[in-house]
């Protein structure tokens, strides 16, 4: 019997291009996630009662701002997360980012995710950064 893999799946967040837009205080980006995308992710998460890990919703958020800017990122910092509602088997997730680029690389990032029932499921604001090799 071979011993578990401690490597998790490849999340892959997006499904098609977001929505991405420029306005005059950055760039919007808009993406839906049906949350059935992170099946394999929610068996342990919590077993018996599958939720959406919040790690994969920020997984998510850097996924849409990669695609918004262009290159592959990497979280560098937290800035604030609220996790205000659960995502569960079946759901869809839509999330609205406002990315901005500063001039040395950091990408701030102000995210707000929704269910499909219209209630907010979280509010997230990360700093990113791009990967070596992406800059």
């Amino acid at each position: 019997m071979s011993a578990p893999s401690r490597t998790a799946e490849v999340f892959d967040a997006l499904d098609g291009r977001p929505l991405i837009e420029q306005s005059s205080t950055g760039t919007r980006v808009t993406v839906r996630v049906p949350v059935e995308r992170a099946a394999a992710q929610m068996v342990g998460h919590y077993p018996g009662f599958p939720i959406f890990p919040g790690v994969l919703l920020v997984d998510c958020v850097r996924q849409a701002a990669g695609a918004a800017v262009g290159a592959r990122l990497r979280l560098r910092r937290i800035d604030r997360a609220r996790f205000a509602r659960p995502l569960f088997p079946g759901d869809e997730l839509t999330l609205s980012l406002l990315v901005t680029a500063g001039p040395d690389g950091p990408v701030a990032v102000r995210a707000r995710g929704t269910r499909a029932d219209g209630q907010m499921a979280a509010e997230l604001s990360v700093t990113l950064e791009p990967e070596a090799g992406d800059v």
